[in-house]
């Protein structure tokens, strides 16, 4: 009996220890801005951009240019539809491409100094844009499990900006690993391409709404979604290894929302309520961090190695540290 007590309480010990939520260093950066960040991407280790505003009567974008510890409003073309921005894409060359609602565009050819506004024919919600070339992008969009699309646009804004297919389904993140594949997340399914975009296939990937994916190349990738499960493909979506599955009951409901990885093996991924999951090898394993706002946390991107930044509701901003 003794032996038995002493066993549970072993066991005890280690799922407490297991379960201890990880310490991270989060420091907020205040902005006189309280409308919802959805994106955050960095050029270079000066220069970053941020998107959001209000769903039906304000676009905005935020710009620093030291690194992240100030940030100054960007002026948009006013005499338009005034919309949310939800997605946003740059070169190094200063080309930069915003999607929102709507249908609503924004394109600048120098670093974000001015704007010009482009209106989608389809007026449909665009989530997400891409450059496929210096000359051309993809953008996609959706409407949960109705309605999806995906379009090829010209960086330049010129031409007629249609719906190039449908789907039946809505899509909320693209990503290109390399120049010819492109990955794309949405509701209960990821698709790839392998020739940039033309044609593409489902990946086996399934039962949740994926939000947000991160590749290290076009074959090793993590994805997340709004119902908790994080998955892991080491063969291009041939297959996927579920790391925590969002459907298991007796796992808590966490709302992923975005993740993003560095350069070597560490990899966050932000979700409602001010959840953060960390992993440092590669997502195979992960910790939920000791949680430093309430706030729905929209997007993540790391500006080095060491730092990333996190944005959601309420104009919040952090940077974090490893």
């Amino acid at each position: 009996m003794r032996n038995l007590l002493i066993s549970l309480l072993c066991i005890t010990g280690l799922l407490s220890c297991s379960k201890k939520k990880l310490d991270i260093n989060a420091t907020e950066i205040l902005i006189p801005f309280h409308d919802r960040l959805n994106k955050i991407k960095f050029l270079d280790q000066k220069t970053g951009f941020i998107v959001g505003g209000q769903q039906f009567s304000h676009p905005a974008m935020l710009k620093t240019i030291d690194g992240g510890a100030t940030w100054y409003d960007v002026h948009l073309p006013s005499n338009n539809e005034q919309k949310e921005i939800y997605g946003f894409d740059f070169l190094k060359d200063g080309k930069i491409i915003t999607v929102g609602y709507g249908g609503t565009i924004y394109i600048s050819s120098d670093t974000g100094n001015s704007f010009q506004y482009v209106q989608h024919s389809a007026w449909n919600e665009l989530k997400d844009v891409i450059f496929k070339s210096n000359d051309s992008a993809l953008i996609i969009g959706g409407t949960a499990f109705n309605r999806g699309h995906i379009s090829r646009f010209k960086a330049d804004g010129s031409g007629t900006i249609q719906v190039s297919e449908t789907l039946g389904f809505e899509l909320c993140d693209i990503d290109m690993p390399d120049l010819n594949t492109v990955y794309y997340a949405g509701y209960g399914a990821i698709l790839k391409s392998v020739d940039g975009g033309l044609t593409h296939n489902f990946t086996t990937a399934k039962n949740d709404f994926f939000k947000a994916m991160c590749w290290k190349n076009s074959n090793e990738g993590i994805a997340v979604g709004y119902e908790g499960s994080i998955l892991r493909t080491n063969n291009g979506g041939a297959s996927w290894q579920f790391i925590r599955n969002g459907n298991d009951m007796t796992k808590k409901k966490i709302h992923f929302l975005d993740v993003e990885r560095n350069s070597g093996s560490r990899v966050v991924a932000v979700a409602e309520g001010g959840v953060v999951f960390v992993s440092a090898d590669d997502g195979l394993s992960w910790k939920e961090a000791v949680r430093f706002t309430s706030n729905d946390l929209h997007g993540i991107t790391f500006r080095d190695d060491q730092t990333c930044f996190v944005v959601g509701d309420n104009g919040c901003l952090f940077n974090i540290g490893f």
